[in-house]
């Protein structure tokens, strides 16, 4: 796990560095004041259309720590530009498309740097089917099967004439949870959709529009206790889902406890599998609310967990003041850790109607950076349009603190925030375990 971040501040040391030999040698002259820090940042900015192309001609905004602005500039035909910081600086994108603003800000930046920004939406297009067959539970007819993979579910049903379900299922793919080597997971169902029996199988080979075949002996559900401690008062909800192999494979959930008690005992039934998912989903009054995604055995038949070692702390309703600049972030500790997360991401959104044309115009202000703390809005210049936010605009703020066994840090993730935020919110996480804390929505 990371530690907190450290902000490098600029120093200027002045050396007087002349020689013994040669006492008539004038000291070596200083630096300039800040020629020991500054290096160069380089910044590809992606089209807000999503397709992973360079947006050409957006507006980069360079600033110093203290706010200073070093330069703006506009991207070339391969979406880059660059410029000279100090160390903790900022850089800031703004891109046109149509009506829409899309801004993006890093803070903390370090030179040397090479940051996107932007998102490059996933290619969700189907690649194929894979029909999975597997034995028919035959102790009992089942009311219905339904079988996991790395893209999801499926289930099988008796067909209209009457009759046992069939023992196959037919399964959709694409290219961003497909595996060349597959899991395959099976539940025979009850009529009240409980497991009554459970298969799987590992290492199938994935075909476009082939087969897989399930092989083996159903054995009795796993039945899985979740045990909670050092549950705080202040949590109006406590929810639990398992999920085998993965975040994309069957699941399955006890009732919500609202409010949950100082220790919570959660039990459920679901198949067995190579690996576990277990995502335990927490709310307080205001609706702030935290996710604790952990990977375990799909054998465990127990899991522990003491919140007030795990939980970040909470993240309140984000709001702008105009005054300041400032996006006030609220936290609060109580029952939760200290620990610092590995980025804080804050997307505020807002739009303006031309009093004239009546033509709306929206903005996207996404802002990452290392603490969850208030944080003063880069100043952008007038020459990249009328973008910052006013005390007239009404400003959505939704905030989310994360940390992942999986990053060294900030400083590890900074070269894309964005690919790694989606990453670590993903169905198919990296590392074992995954805190997040996520703040209300506020209309202001």
């Amino acid at each position: 796990m990371c530690c907190s971040y450290r902000l490098v501040l600029p120093l200027t040391i002045c050396l007087a560095c002349g020689s013994v030999g040669n006492p008539g040698h004038l000291p070596d002259a200083s630096p300039a004041p800040d020629a020991a820090t500054r290096g160069t940042v380089h910044v590809t900015v992606l089209d807000p259309s999503g397709t992973g192309a360079p947006a050409v001609g957006a507006s980069v905004v360079f600033l110093d720590p203290d706010g200073t602005l070093v330069k703006r500039a506009a991207t070339d035909t391969g979406g880059k530009a660059d410029a000279d910081l100090l160390p903790g600086g900022s850089v800031t994108s703004v891109a046109l498309q149509t009506s829409a603003y899309q801004i993006q800000s890093v803070l903390a930046v370090q030179p040397g740097d090479d940051l996107i920004l932007g998102v490059k939406t996933p290619d969700t297009m189907a690649i194929g089917n894979v029909t999975v067959s597997f034995p028919a539970y035959t102790q009992v007819t089942p009311a219905s099967y339904t079988v996991g993979g790395p893209c999801g579910t499926g289930s099988s049903f008796p067909p209209p004439a009457g009759g046992p379900p069939p023992a196959s299922v037919t399964l959709s793919f694409n290219n961003t949870c497909k595996l060349d080597t597959m899991e395959i997971v099976v539940q025979a169902n009850d009529g009240n959709g409980n497991p009554i029996a459970v298969i799987g199988k590992t290492g199938l080979p994935f075909v476009v529009n082939g087969t897989a075949t399930v092989t083996g002996t159903y054995q009795a559900p796993r039945t899985f206790t979740g045990s909670y401690t050092n549950v705080n008062a202040n949590i109006t909800s406590l929810g639990m889902t398992r999920t085998v192999p993965d975040g994309f494979g069957l699941s399955a959930s006890p009732p919500i406890a609202a409010p949950p008690a100082a220790t919570q005992v959660m039990t459920v039934a679901g198949v067995i599998g190579s690996s576990a998912l277990i995502d335990t989903q927490l709310a307080i009054a205001s609706r702030a609310r935290q996710i604790v995604r952990q990977s375990i055995s799909g054998s465990a038949a127990s899991y522990g967990l003491d919140l007030s070692t795990t939980l970040l702390p909470w993240l309140g309703t984000p709001t702008f003041d105009a005054a300041s600049g400032k996006l006030l972030v609220p936290t609060d500790p109580t029952g939760t850790t200290t620990a610092a997360p590995d980025l804080v991401r804050l997307a505020a959104t807002y739009r303006r109607t031309d009093p004239v044309s009546g033509a709306q115009t929206s903005f996207t202000w996404t802002v990452f950076s290392p603490v969850a703390a208030d944080l003063v809005l880069p100043r952008l210049p007038p020459e990249v349009g009328s973008v910052m936010p006013t005390s007239t605009d009404t400003v959505t703020i939704t905030g989310f603190s994360l940390e992942s066994d999986a990053v060294a840090g900030y400083d590890a993730v900074r070269h894309d925030l964005n690919a790694a935020f989606f990453q670590l919110t993903s169905s198919r996480p990296p590392g074992t375990t995954l805190r997040a804390a996520i703040s209300p929505i506020n209309l202001r």
